[in-house]
């Protein structure tokens, strides 16, 4: 049947309009559409999910999505603590100390009404057949007793919510995989046999507990509840296809429900994307990621190419020459590295050694000032390019550190570390542009600590007397552009929705006197 018409959706008539938004269904009148209505609401959305020799089981655009708009908003099937979680409460996810416990199972609670949260009430009864009480020592340090909760959780599914059971369970698991990664043994006693021979569980055998903890670990977001991270399991938007260069952001509201927005312009037929890694990170470090929790090898256009688009996230400088250094086969974890200007080469074993070392010296700075990360991107200047990923992570870091840090407020900052972070922002930006564009966070982010930067920086300057009064006109008329795109994009974070915006902004404006 061709695209452009089909069969009434209400009455079975031939017919030629259709749904504006979805485009999936036909109507043969307006009066039909209307009836169908009520129906047809919940069904309707600009993606149909398709399958792909790489991709898999993916969304695809069914038209054209505008930049901003909501693609998606999906309840949780199941939300529950995430591996290596230290104890949380069960009923409602907060941190707690272990002045309280379950009655029956004996797992630590925040308060006596969480024994009968929709949460946890289900699989008490299961956490109850344990062979001995829980021990807890440490309440700040993982615990391996929490990692079979969720897991249960969806099992318990089957009979509770057959409904959203099924979706679970139609999705990928990479069981296969799993079971020849390091991953194998940590389900396998801390869920599996945690289940079967200490808890006692005789729900699923198993393979179906091994299963389930493989659709979680390959398919769960990770997000905040009652200021915890946990994971959830949300089957509709876990068809999106991954891309170091995604077309979509999410965020979850007061109730977990996902909310998924284009950040770009989605052309009709194309695949509706977000990143299952950290957009910052270079390749290097992107696909050891993915290969080990998602258990694929991303080939996108970012990753086949040694510039990484032009941003040289991963580029290296020469020791000999000072040349760049680059991969010489992005797509082989263990392709030498050469100089593009004299004939030194490295080993990529090296090459990853030293990305390993420098991630955690990174992470390991002390954060009480900004002269660590300072002398940080003094350090490394003559081994990794200006660009790399680890002078790209210090200077976001930086970005963020002055202005905000009650140390380094606007007031306080010095000249030269104001117009450091206007240069910053300004770098920062340029590179957002190519692997995180549009509506993103990043680029959200960027923008409103510029504006703050500059509208600092041009007071600075009035004070003494440096520029004129008439000086400060450009930087003040740029501030303004920044921040209403800033506005526009932050405007759906949750943080910033209920005031949270407008706080940040009236605290600004008090603290420059604007």
């Amino acid at each position: 049947m061709p695209e452009s018409q089909g069969l009434c959706e209400v009455c079975s008539k031939p017919a030629k309009q259709f749904c504006s938004s979805c485009r999936s269904v036909f109507y043969c009148s307006r009066e039909c559409q209307k009836q169908d209505w009520k129906n047809h609401k919940g069904k309707c959305k600009p993606y149909v999910v398709q399958n792909h020799s790489i991709y898999g089981r993916h969304m695809v655009a069914t038209r054209d999505i505008r930049a901003g708009e909501v693609i998606l908003k999906e309840s949780p099937a199941v939300v529950g603590p995430k591996l290596r979680s230290s104890p949380v409460c069960l009923g409602c996810h907060k941190v707690i100390s272990g002045s309280f416990t379950c009655s029956k199972c004996h797992y630590p609670l925040c308060a006596p009404s969480c024994e009968i949260s929709k949460y946890h009430k289900v699989e008490c009864r299961v956490l109850a057949g344990a062979a001995g009480k829980i021990k807890i020592d440490n309440f700040e340090a993982s615990h391996p007793a929490y990692e079979c909760v969720t897991p249960l959780r969806c099992l318990l599914l089957k009979e509770e919510d057959p409904k959203k059971w099924e979706a679970i369970n139609q999705l990928q698991d990479h069981a296969k995989n799993i079971k020849n990664s390091e991953m194998d043994d940590v389900i396998q006693r801390n869920t599996v046999d945690f289940l079967k021979n200490y808890m006692k569980y005789d729900g699923a055998d198993s393979s179906e507990i091994y299963r389930m903890s493989g659709i979680l670990l390959v398919n769960s977001f990770e997000l905040k509840h009652n200021g915890q991270r946990i994971r959830g399991v949300y089957p509709q938007a876990a068809m999106m296809a991954h891309d170091c260069i995604p077309n979509t952001k999410h965020a979850f509201d007061d109730d977990l429900t996902l909310i998924l927005r284009a950040t770009i312009v989605i052309r009709k037929g194309s695949p509706i994307t977000s990143t299952y890694t950290n957009i910052l990170w270079n390749t290097l470090q992107r696909r050891k990621q993915l290969k080990a929790v998602k258990y694929f090898l991303c080939s996108c256009r970012r990753c086949s190419d040694p510039l990484e688009l032009g941003t040289h996230l991963s580029t290296l400088l020469c020791s000999e020459c000072g040349g760049h250094v680059q991969s010489t086969a992005p797509l082989e974890m263990d392709a030498s590295w050469a100089c593009l200007k004299c004939s030194n080469t490295l080993l990529g074993k090296t090459v990853s050694w030293g990305d390993q070392a420098l991630y955690k010296e990174l992470r390991g700075l002390d954060h009480i000032s900004s002269q660590p990360l300072e002398e940080f991107l003094d350090h490394y200047q003559k081994a990794l390019h200006p660009k790399h990923r680890f002078f790209v992570e210090a200077k976001y870091a930086l970005i963020k550190f002055y202005g905000n840090h009650p140390e380094y407020r606007y007031r306080d900052m010095t000249r030269e570390q104001l117009e450091r972070k206007v240069t910053y922002c300004r770098e920062l930006l340029e590179l957002a542009d190519i692997i995180d564009p549009g509506l993103s966070l990043f680029r959200g982010t960027l923008l409103f600590e510029l504006q703050a930067a500059l509208v600092a920086l041009a007071k600075m300057l009035l004070s003494n007397e440096i520029i004129s009064k008439d000086g400060t006109q450009d930087y003040m008329t740029e501030a303004v552009k920044h921040l209403k795109e800033a506005s526009e994009i932050l405007k759906h974070e949750p943080e910033m929705e209920k005031g949270g915006l407008d706080a940040k902004l009236k605290m600004l404006s008090e603290e420059l006197d604007i």
